[in-house]
């Protein structure tokens, strides 16, 4: 019993293929991304996408993305992020043609469960479950069951940077946390299952983050191409130029579960698109 999955996020892709952000090209990135993964020489089962596919909510942006994504030698699975649009993710990511709602789904691989929750909020950036999806979440995660991993897009525990846990100073005002509104009820709710589950995996922060909180595993990936740095002292969001985009390997059996990071190479100037 187990499975293997890639996990990358924050793509944040733009119809303009010279799009930069964080001073990195965001297409010419994910193309070097799905390269290095491709030339991984072991199996995996699938591609998770944890979020922020494209910039600018844009068909355009996701057909550029579809592009570089579609050459994955795996099946993707995508979380909604607070750059996107889940109908238009889902017709042009998925195939999907009409909206269903908030992004939620579940599948079995491996004898794992897998399920993922939308987790886009009204105040951006922070995120929000909705009484429905709490009252899911409480459904899925009985004490008895097959190992779980649960997927969203924004962090539902503290992640010990100022700005990322309790918002940042903006001309408006103050921005909201990169949080989860309700994490203290989504802890609640997963409580019961948590020698079930095998990580709750998140994008949003543009860093690599693994916490344990509860005897439950809370684990973020790199951005595909670009980080802001997050240390304890850091009052607001500055670009870490400097740090190399990447992705996570996952391996999830009945008893552990392994996380590995990966760095890439920057994509030389004028190389990709």
């Amino acid at each position: 019993m187990g499975m293997r999955f890639i996990q990358i996020t924050d793509t944040h892709i733009s119809p303009d293929p010279g799009f930069e952000h964080y001073g990195h090209r965001t297409l010419a990135n994910l193309d070097a991304v799905v390269d290095a993964i491709n030339a991984l020489t072991f199996p995996f089962d699938f591609v998770l996408h944890s979020g922020d596919v494209v910039e600018d909510r844009s068909e355009a942006g996701y057909q550029a993305a579809r592009r570089s994504l579609q050459r994955l030698r795996a099946p993707v699975y995508y979380v909604a992020g607070n750059h996107d649009d889940a109908d238009l993710l889902r017709r042009a990511l998925i195939g999907e043609p009409a909206p269903v709602g908030r992004m939620d789904y579940q599948w079995m691989v491996g004898g794992v469960q897998v399920a993922v929750f939308d987790t886009r909020g009204v105040r951006d950036p922070s995120g929000t479950l909705t009484v429905q999806q709490l009252s899911a979440v409480r459904n899925l995660c009985a004490p008895d069951g097959p190992p779980l991993v649960i997927c969203l897009h924004h962090p539902p525990v503290p992640l010990d940077s100022p700005w990322l846990d309790r918002g940042w100073t903006v001309p408006q005002g103050v921005a909201p946390s990169m949080l989860l509104e309700e994490g203290p009820q989504f802890l609640e709710a997963i409580r019961p299952a948590r020698q079930r589950i095998r990580g709750v995996f998140f994008g949003h922060v543009h860093r690599a983050y693994q916490v344990v909180r509860d005897g439950v595993l809370f684990s973020s990936a790199p951005s595909v191409f670009g980080q802001l740095l997050t240390w304890p002292d850091q009052k607001d969001p500055v670009p870490a130029p400097h740090e190399p985009g990447g992705f996570c390997v996952v391996t999830v059996t009945e008893g552990e579960t392994i996380v590995r990071q990966h760095a890439i190479a920057r994509p030389v100037a004028g190389q990709g698109a």
